[in-house]
């Protein structure tokens, strides 16, 4: 008994082996659109995510502030305000005087660096707690460099390319624009607006 082996033509060849680069190009392509959109997805993420975590920090520490004191009363990127919050550290609740009025404790200033990073730093009012009308408010500090200059802060939030406190008599507006990018990909943004009163 005789077996007889089938070769295949040149012609054969050229066109299994297309065919094979074909499938294996539209794999690898759907490999590649795939690990983009997933990088592309950890950006909006990111950025969601880092904006949303500074909308909270900055409106925790706006709502214990009192309005008519937010320097400037149109901040970008930086702002600084009386609160009646006790310095970071302490676990004593808001204070009152046995007149029932708010007693303020410490000057908060809340700046964005270039990099990124939202950070809080905060000066202690000299003495004890007092009321609104014994603080000295000529004594606000003027300037962002009274609080960056500070050995102690906190960081708020990272990947912050701007935020803007408005405030309009007792009304607080906040916008904050998250942005993120990993290499290779254009930048991602991300908006968040709140408003709400305060003191």
């Amino acid at each position: 008994m005789k077996f007889r082996l089938q070769a295949f033509t040149l012609i054969e060849i050229l066109v299994g082996l297309a065919v094979f680069a074909l499938i294996t190009g539209v794999i690898a392509a759907v490999f590649v659109v795939a690990h983009r959109y997933t990088r592309l997805y950890q950006q909006v993420s990111r950025a969601q995510r880092e904006a949303v975590q500074c909308m909270r920090e900055i409106s925790r520490d706006l709502l214990r502030g009192r309005s008519e004191t937010l320097r400037p009363s149109v901040a970008v990127n930086a702002t600084w305000f009386l609160s009646n919050q006790p310095p970071e550290g302490s676990v004593k609740p808001a204070e009152f005087s046995p007149q029932g009025e708010v007693l303020w404790h410490k000057w908060v200033g809340i700046w964005c660096q270039s990099d990124g990073d939202v950070r809080r730093s905060e000066i202690v009012l000299p003495g004890v707690a007092q009321t609104i009308l014994a603080v000295d408010l000529t004594s606000c500090p003027t300037l962002l460099s009274a609080f960056t200059a500070l050995p102690r802060f906190r960081r708020l939030a990272s990947s912050i390319s701007r935020f803007e406190v408005v405030c309009d008599a007792k009304v607080i507006t906040v916008d904050i624009l998250g942005e993120s990018q990993n290499a290779g990909n254009p930048a991602t943004r991300y908006h968040l607006s709140s408003s709400f009163l305060t003191h």
